[in-house]
């Protein structure tokens, strides 16, 4: 690439999706996403504003079938290594079970299996070698995208394990809110903003505009005029990628700002520079104070796993300032202790994924006997960590197994068969009616069903449709499954 002021796209690539015309009658033609993926590659490919060569810039226009989008998109991650960015517009679409599917022009509402999972392109995404991953989607329901590009996985391998950019995926809507194609425009809302912006550059950005400030700058503008907000996820600082070059060029001179507000970037007593932003962040003072504190117990081997984001506290107040967390997240996130052994890494998996860390203090007692026989633990066998709350169903994670207890009983299935455990859920609408001396209230509720079989065990866990349960069981064994494809000599140790 031209210019020294972008990091290296020597290797990249760009798949730019767009879903126009559909056979079906209950979804309505979107003559805006053809303009959108050629208004986006013009932007990338501009020498003045981005950094891709018009070579490895790829265009899917209306994709009939889940190989015309997962073929050029698998090839593209393959061939990466600076820059990967994937780039949809279309329907989005919600199955029964609530999961996004991606429309084809073929796709009919109802028949989950005419359209494409999401998940199937976050995985091939999640499992390129790029420094940097990119996932921009505009379509209806795409914040429930993040969940999926967002798994453990991928942060602890390429985070903890290996040297790493990021991982960045930016939607036009949340998970329960559509998009919005303006009738007669030549852009749909979302990405007619994210068009607008890049092309006339955010002021005060310096040289580059970064991710982060891309999305606060059409997140803003969306909301002036009243439409869904987008949302955006990023992993060790990875919103922090400079995604263009700013057409605005930056003040010749500092200019005065009112007593008591920071500068846009605060430097701090080690040189080390931040971004700032209003009503978010963290507080500056604390960052200056415990930022070494913190990272002395990120590179420490026996603290290494107590520490996890937010690593401070946060301004509030619309009038406050702070300091740009997944700036200062992604410096502290060089200096994170490696994980060099199996437990290690399964107590970095279960940070990340928010599980509650159990210390073992060596000291015995009723408590915890009650837990070594709740989890039916051997002699020798530690508890290393559990789900939030007591209440079945949980799941508890030994040094060895995973430990699945419901209602009916537990499921215990050593890590190093994992791999043979299966997982499939239903869901059903239950009319619950509440009767009080006040009078009677009915409401319609969704129970999930969650099946697990390992051998001739069977265990079923009913919870409520927010599924909390088995999305946390699903990641845990999407991480385990990646650690242990990096990593098998560890899994070799534990046994059958």
């Amino acid at each position: 690439m031209s210019g020294a002021s972008l990091p290296s796209y020597g290797s990249s690539r760009a798949v730019l999706i767009g879903t126009a015309t559909y056979a079906s009658r209950d979804l309505k033609a979107i003559p805006h996403s053809k303009h959108n993926v050629r208004g986006l590659a013009d932007v990338l490919t501009d020498r003045a504003l981005g950094g891709f060569a018009a070579r490895d810039v790829r265009l899917v226009d209306d994709p009939g079938k889940a190989q015309d989008i997962m073929g050029p998109v698998a090839a593209a991650a393959e061939q990466a290594e600076d820059v990967l960015l994937v780039y949809y517009s279309g329907h989005g679409l919600l199955t029964g079970a609530g999961d996004l599917h991606l429309s084809l022009t073929e796709s009919e509402p109802g028949l989950d299996w005419t359209s494409l999972a999401f998940s199937y392109l976050a995985g091939v995404v999640k499992e390129s070698d790029a420094a940097v991953r990119i996932v921009i989607l505009d379509a209806c329901y795409s914040g429930r995208a993040h969940a999926d590009l967002m798994s453990a996985g991928p942060l602890l391998v390429r985070d903890q394990l290996s040297v790493f950019k990021g991982i960045y995926s930016l939607t036009s809507a949340p998970e329960n809110r559509t998009s919005k194609a303006p009738p007669g425009a030549r852009y749909s809302a979302f990405t007619g903003f994210l068009l607008e912006t890049v092309r006339e550059g955010v002021p005060g950005a310096g040289p580059t505009v970064s991710l982060n400030e891309v999305y606060e700058v059409v997140r803003r503008r969306m909301r002036a005029e009243g439409l869904a907000l987008p949302e955006e996820c990023g992993k060790t600082g990875a919103g922090a990628f400079p995604f263009v070059r700013n057409r605005l060029p930056p003040p010749q001179a500092p200019q005065p700002l009112p007593a008591g507000v920071p500068a846009p970037r605060v430097t701090t007593s080690e040189g080390l520079s931040f971004s700032t932003v209003r009503g978010a962040g963290y507080r500056i003072g604390d960052v200056e104070t415990h930022l070494r504190e913190v990272i002395d117990t990120v590179r420490d081997p026996d603290r290494w796993s107590r520490a996890a984001p937010p690593y401070f506290r946060t301004v509030s107040g619309r009038s406050e300032h702070g300091l740009k967390a997944a700036e200062v997240d992604a410096h502290i996130a060089l200096h994170r202790y490696r994980p060099t052994t199996f437990v290690d890494a399964l107590r970095l998996v279960l940070m990340l994924e928010r599980f509650t860390l159990v210390r073992d203090t060596g000291r015995a007692g009723w408590l915890k006997a009650l837990t070594r026989n709740r989890y039916g633990m051997a002699d020798g066998e530690r508890l290393v960590g559990r789900s939030a709350g007591a209440k079945a169903p949980s799941l508890g994670f030994t040094d060895t197994h995973l430990c699945v207890l419901g209602h009916q009983g537990l499921l215990r299935v050593p890590y190093s068969q994992l791999g043979r455990l299966g997982v499939n859920s239903s869901s059903r609408t239950e009319r619950v009616v509440t009767v009080t001396d006040l009078g009677g209230t009915s409401e319609d509720v969704v129970v999930v069903t969650v099946r697990l079989v390992f051998g001739h065990r069977r265990l079923e866990i009913s919870e409520g449709g927010e599924r909390v349960f088995e999305s946390a069981l699903r990641r845990f064994r999407t991480a385990m499954a990646d650690v242990r494809r990096r990593h098998p000599e560890w899994f070799d140790d534990l046994g059958p």
